[in-house]
């Protein structure tokens, strides 16, 4: 929670951040500032599986020597080695190239940075719970699990610790599309997660018969 916090804190601080009142402000300051670059190198991979926007730059004392745009364009692809670029920069960030009048934000900024963050602890939640409550459980009824052998309801509970972490990304792209920010994004998760729960208990109903008596389950997160 320690991480959000600060990520938020620079995301406010960024967004109040105004131009600098010298062309080399210290590393630390809370203002944007601009610098010129040379192009190294563009890489653009769009493949099925992977994704890949980079600007790479001469290398240049305080400069990046990569940026990840985020995308081929609008400026991206019209780059050639040798290009002379524009870089806004604020702290260690490079939040926008510029080249001949055309200006693409870049993937690094601080900005949407906890809502992201809060996407994978919420997943590792998820994980974490599951992992816990079965190996406290393993712990206290090993004997009646070597007698018996595992529980049906381990996969009961798996798919929902599975199902909450996917959760993860519904609230993700609420949260982007409305604009709002962890807060509402952790209360959008905690809305899916009975829900995913629900439809478990009445696939897992469904499955072994219309009389057939309802199966069960405790929380992982207790």
């Amino acid at each position: 929670m320690a991480v959000i916090s600060d990520t938020l804190e620079d995301e406010h601080l960024y967004l109040q951040a105004t131009a600098c009142p010298n062309a080399a402000p210290a590393p630390t300051e809370n203002c944007i500032h601009s610098r010129s670059a040379r192009v190294a190198g563009v890489v653009i991979r769009e493949e099925a599986k992977y994704e890949e926007f980079t600007l790479r730059l001469l290398e240049d004392a305080g400069l990046p020597e990569e940026i990840d745009m985020g995308s081929e364009g609008p400026l991206l692809k019209h780059l050639n080695p040798g290009d002379e670029v524009n870089l806004t920069l604020w702290r260690d960030y490079t939040v926008a190239v510029a080249h001949d009048g055309t200006v693409q934000g870049t993937a690094d900024t601080p900005e949407g940075g906890a809502v992201f963050i809060t996407t994978i602890v919420l997943a590792l939640i998820s994980a974490g719970a599951f992992l816990l409550h079965t190996g406290g459980t393993a712990l206290t009824r090993a004997g009646t699990w070597a007698r018996d052998g595992l529980p049906a309801v381990l996969v009961v509970r798996a798919k929902w610790a599975f199902g909450s972490a996917l959760c993860a990304l519904p609230a993700l792209f609420l949260v982007d599309l409305l604009d709002l920010g962890p807060a509402a994004e952790v209360l959008a998760w905690c809305a899916m997660v009975p829900l995913v729960r629900w439809y478990l208990q009445w696939q897992s109903g469904r499955h072994r018969g219309a009389h057939a008596r309802p199966l069960t389950t405790r929380s992982p997160l207790r």
